[in-house]
């Protein structure tokens, strides 16, 4: 069954009550797994398992073992005691293990066995095991005894890590099990043999015998040389001298061939051996070739010394004599025997006796064998004719040092290079070094640089030899496949392998780099743009003009590449359409209007992504006549316009400065600065003030700020006289603050074209108090009386005359103007409404109070000034409007506050 999902206490009965060959495996599985965690919360004072465990294991960590065996009790007691804290599911294994003891069938005794001989001992199996350890004492149980016993004594020894038992039980335990032999050797000596073997035949070779305990008392109990703990000693190398009941051995050979037959460590065969040769020298003597035949399978230096003296000192067991009777292949193993004589006796027989060893022996003991066993089948070898060898076996001859040689010698001058067959080569590329750096010599001196198929070169870098990990040949095959044109390796096989890890980077060189790959299916490549692995190198094939044309691409294909929100991907598409389509390809006819008209309704299209609009907008701007080869993107791509002039019309453009958008409106703006004046549209720049986004703003204030200067840009700056008064002034009213000013500005400097004194009056009904009194400032620096000097300017003007502009005769002359204009105000404007309000005309009484207000303003600044109109303000102190008269009367006060010196009329 399979153990990768959880198993659960009920599993395992039922593999139990069904005995199933794989309980073992199951239940070693099982305790691996996870302690599941409880259903319900534990108490926070719960003495877990977990906590358990780190209990006993600092308890071991005494130093005094009354405290050890103490503490170790309270542990398991408390946990035990506890009602709320639900058990593991593996202490159940205990109670399970015994049932399947107590079975005793054949397969559940063999679970069994295979779970004591590879399970870690931990507690709930560690339960069973001792119980059943106590069983076995109990009913005589020889073999669960003996495999009981050994794990005890190894695991003791250190043969365990991931165990959770002490080493003072298993100390206890190994003891028991020598206690209880002793026990049986005293008083039924006829069955102490019996246990002794089953305990003896289950150490293994790795086993490290200073540490061992019960299998030093057997054979090494009359030495003495052991303390409580420990036997610190190897084998002995006469190992019946001081064994243990030593009559006990007498009574019967029985035990001690099973030892023999069934024993995995050479000690135990020796012991067993040394035995027989003491006790039993006749049965010895008797031994039936079966019985040698099995004796030669073991991997036992002891028993196979035994099996060659046996051979040697019996006339019966002549050489000549053993394939007669069987013996032949007995002999022929100890070739690969762990004892030098039983391999020199191996050999010697075979040199005389087996000239027809097959080829692939031979090749398995130069591969396998030890140093003498290699010389002889290599010497072996060298005698036989290369070409009845074949080119196979002398390959795998190449990786072995003592028949290397030969090999290179066999295939270079037995064989021609067509009998090399390619899958031959290929094997030996990816096989040793040895065969590695043969078969390199032998392809160079023998094939040209392109002379075999590049079939070979790419069937070796598919082997599925390959796929693990790395391997040298992988940068052989590609230099090798490097000297071919790509387009006799295979476009299609290149790009299967651009998204290999290891050799994707290379092919897709040689893709990227080529001029023709005939075959290459165009909509396969652009199929893999959207796979992440073959992205590059699909984009890097597709901008390749000499390997695809854009009409093979597709405009549509590209527009759809362009669409997506990936950057690698619009990236490429807008570079690709930059440089290498044309208007006419944006339209189905090929017309090359009807594709401008396709790339502005790109450009400014409503429902446009972001990208298409980016690309479109870019391609506009590049195609354009004038401003195209200022254009970076023109410049990095060495862009020549396309497009003719007329096709970029102020109809399509001039809505998309005001658009919302902010590339639109961009895109728009650098149209327009090349185009305005061209368009004729140049005196409609007033309605750019107006824009609510400031660049747009600011185009219109580069066009009327700039008009007159030198070296202005004609294609979008007025000249002076194209400067309208009506639309200037009418700016100075615009809800934008630096309309406003730039209205003013423009007032100031051209004045004389723009500016009139009614002009300034209907400027001084302003809303923006810094307009009017801009107003009021300019009206008496233009037009101050003829008496006044020329350079004079009123204190605080932040600029100097401009211009001269017809002035007053007198100062009455002035005063009759401001009289005209108080007396005769109409009502006022009103400031700009917000959205949602409803706009309001001023009052004529609110609209003469704001003038008052600023020719107050100015005349608090300007002496001069004061006295010019101190006394038209001190007739309106006379006036029936309340308003009015309150405000000329505050307004004279407040005048001679700030000149004392100075008499003002009315007061």
């Amino acid at each position: 069954m399979s153990t990768s999902d959880a198993l659960s206490a009920a599993d395992l009965e039922r593999l139990v009550r069904a005995e199933a060959p794989d309980l073992a495996e199951a239940v070693i599985a099982f305790l691996a797994q996870p302690e599941k965690a409880p259903e319900k919360p534990l108490p926070k004072d719960a003495f877990t398992f977990d906590k358990l465990l780190q209990t006993l294991q600092q308890a071991q960590a005494r130093f005094d073992a009354e405290d050890r065996r103490t503490a170790s009790t309270e542990a398991w007691q408390r946990f035990n005691s506890q009602k709320d804290v639900p058990r593991p599911p593996r202490l159940a294994l205990a109670d399970m293990l015994v049932a399947l003891y107590d079975k005793g069938t054949e397969a559940s005794r063999a679970a069994l066995m295979e779970l004591i001989r590879r399970a870690d001992l931990r507690f709930g199996l560690w339960g069973g095991f001792k119980r059943i350890y106590k069983l076995a004492e109990a009913r005589h149980d020889a073999e669960i005894f003996g495999i009981l016993a050994w794990r005890f004594d190894v695991e003791r020894g250190g043969g365990g890590y991931n165990r959770e038992v002490s080493g003072g039980t298993l100390t206890y335990l190994r003891r028991r099990a020598w206690r209880y032999l002793r026990h049986l050797g005293a008083a039924v000596p006829e069955l102490y043999p019996q246990f002794a073997v089953e305990v003896l035949r289950h150490y293994g070779a790795d086993t490290s015998w200073y540490g061992v305990w019960v299998a030093h008392h057997i054979w090494a109990h009359g030495t003495g040389n052991y303390s409580a703990t420990s036997f610190p000693m190897q084998p002995p190398s006469d190992m019946v001298k001081q064994r243990a009941f030593t009559d006990a051995w007498k009574r019967s050979p029985d035990a001690l061939m099973r030892l023999l037959d069934t024993c995995q460590a050479d000690p135990a065969a020796r012991f067993a051996i040394q035995g027989l040769r003491k006790d039993f020298p006749e049965v010895l003597r008797k031994v039936t070739p079966a019985w040698l035949d099995r004796l030669a399978r073991r991997p036992l230096a002891s028993a196979h010394d035994f099996l060659v003296e046996t051979l040697q000192g019996s006339p019966e067991f002549h050489q000549g004599r053993l394939r007669a009777l069987g013996l032949h292949d007995a002999v022929l193993a100890l070739l690969m025997s762990p004892s030098d004589k039983a391999r020199a006796y191996a050999i010697e027989y075979a040199r005389a006796h087996a000239q027809d060893l097959p080829a692939e022996r031979l090749v398995e003991l130069v591969a396998q064998g030890a140093n003498d066993v290699k010389a002889f089948a290599a010497a072996t070898l060298e005698k036989r004719n290369p070409r009845e060898l074949g080119a196979e076996v002398l390959g795998r001859l190449l990786s072995y040092k003592p028949t290397s040689i030969f090999a290179a010698k066999s295939l270079e001058q037995s064989f021609d290079r067509a009998e090399l067959s390619a899958s031959f080569l290929r094997d030996l590329y990816l096989g040793t070094n040895e065969q590695l750096n043969w078969v390199k010599g032998f392809v160079s001196s023998k094939y040209s640089a392109t002379e075999l198929p590049t079939a070979f070169w790419k069937d070796l870098l598919e082997d599925p030899r390959l796929e693990k990990k790395p391997h040298p040949v992988e940068g052989l095959a590609l230099k090798a496949l490097g000297a071919y044109p790509p387009a006799a390796i295979g476009p299609e096989w290149m790009l299967d392998k651009a998204s290999h890890p290891r050799i994707g980077g290379t092919v897709s060189n040689w893709l990227t780099r080529a001029d023709s790959l005939p075959g290459l299916d165009v909509e396969r490549v652009k199929g893999l743009v959207f796979s992440r692995k073959h992205r590059d190198v699909a984009l890097a094939l597709l901008g390749n003009r000499k390997l695809f044309s854009a009409r093979q691409l597709t405009v549509p294909w590209l527009l759809a590449l362009a669409r997506r929100a990936d950057p690698q991907l619009h990236g490429f598409a807008h570079r690709y359409l930059l440089e290498n389509v044309a208007p006419a390809d944006f339209s189905d006819s090929g017309d090359a209007a009807a594709g401008l008209e396709r790339l502005f309704e790109l450009a400014l299209g409503a429902k446009q992504p972001v990208q298409v609009r980016a690309f479109a907008q870019t391609y506009l701007r590049c195609h354009h006549p004038v401003i195209g080869p200022e254009q970076p993107e023109s410049k990095s791509y060495e862009l020549k316009p396309r497009a003719p002039r007329k096709a970029y019309t102020p109809e399509k453009l001039w809505p998309a400065l005001f658009d919302s958008r902010d590339d639109v409106r961009r895109f728009a703006l650098a149209i327009t600065r090349a185009e305005l004046r061209a368009w004729g549209w140049h005196t409609r720049v007033y309605e750019l003030a107006e824009a609510e986004a400031k660049e747009v703003r600011n185009l219109a204030y580069d066009a009327l700020l700039k008009a007159g200067e030198e070296g202005a840009d004609a294609r979008h700056v007025l000249q002076p006289e194209e400067l309208d008064p009506v639309k200037v002034f009418s700016l100075t009213e615009s809800t934008k603050r630096s309309t406003r000013e730039v209205a003013v500005e423009l007032i100031r400097r051209h004045y004389a074209r723009l500016g009139g004194a009614e002009r300034l009056a209907w400027l001084m009904q302003s809303a923006d108090r810094e307009v009017g009194l801009f107003a009021v400032r300019l009206l008496w620096e233009k037009h101050r009386p003829t008496h006044l000097p020329e350079g004079w300017k009123p204190a605080g003007a932040k600029a100097p005359v401009v211009a001269e502009t017809e002035r007053f005769p007198n100062v009455e002359a002035l005063r009759t103007f401001l009289r005209k204009m108080l007396f005769g105000l109409p009502p006022g404007r009103a400031k700009e409404a917000r959205e949602g309000e409803v706009q309001k005309r001023l009052s004529a009484s609110v609209a003469k109070r704001r003038v008052i207000e600023l020719v107050r303003d100015l005349g608090l600044e300007d002496e001069a000034f004061a006295r010019v109109v101190a006394p038209v303000l001190g007739e309106f102190t006379g006036s029936l409007a309340k308003g009015e008269w309150q405000s000329c009367l505050a307004s004279l006060v407040q005048l001679r506050a700030a000149h004392p010196a100075v008499q003002l009329g009315g007061l």
